[in-house]
């Protein structure tokens, strides 16, 4: 299959703990499979439109004009920072054995999948993974129909593996111990975001 090496390329980086493995995880066992399940398609709308958006040629316009590069990478960190400090707040606000205690996680589907998608969209720095997979990986002669082939493949298994993360992660075992250790699992899932949207923020060496 001569997507194969492309595919294996994606599959690498999307089992890799990130922002979006940490909000499904998070939201899973915090609230229902079903809210995670909706984070997981947030996530993987986010991914479309930066897999469209490197394929359309985006990818060279933001190395031309780097303001527009360090604008999407601070608003993007300001949201990872917001959030991150959203959930350390919420590791302390009630107390840890009260069910349910603590999930700011959101309590619609429609901000279940907002959520999903502006943790994947704050990180720009995906335009520039998916501009250089395509450039040296999908064969360059590869027409419209083929670069959608390949997207939606991409895009089917992404929304596969997030929607694993979410059942794995509200299986009652997992949401019990989550009661139990909620505000260290807090602090720790804050305290990471927070550290990402840090690194994201802080300027290229």
């Amino acid at each position: 299959m001569e997507y194969l090496p492309l595919l294996v390329a994606w599959m690498v980086a999307l089992v890799s703990p990130g922002p979006d493995f940490l909000a499904v995880l998070r939201v899973s066992v915090a609230r229902s499979r079903r809210a995670g399940m909706l984070v997981a398609a947030g996530v993987v709308t986010g991914q479309a439109c930066w897999a469209l958006a490197a394929l359309a040629g985006l990818t060279a316009l933001v190395a031309r004009y780097e303001q527009l590069y360090l604008v999407l990478r601070l608003a993007g960190a300001a949201f990872l920072i917001v959030y991150g400090l959203t959930t350390l707040r919420s590791a302390w606000r009630r107390a840890p054995e009260q069910p349910g205690a603590g999930a700011e996680a959101p309590r619609s589907g429609w901000r279940s999948w907002r959520l999903g998608l502006l943790t994947n969209l704050a990180n720009p720095k995906a335009l520039v993974f998916y501009g250089a997979l395509f450039a040296s990986l999908l064969p360059p002669d590869v027409d419209t129909a083929g670069q959608a082939e390949v997207v939606t493949i991409m895009l089917g298994t992404g929304l596969a593996w997030f929607v694993l993360v979410a059942a794995m992660a509200s299986v009652p075992a997992a949401v019990a111990g989550y009661r139990k250790a909620r505000r260290a699992v807090d602090a720790v899932t804050g305290g990471l975001f927070v550290a990402l949207g840090a690194a994201l923020a802080r300027p290229a060496a």
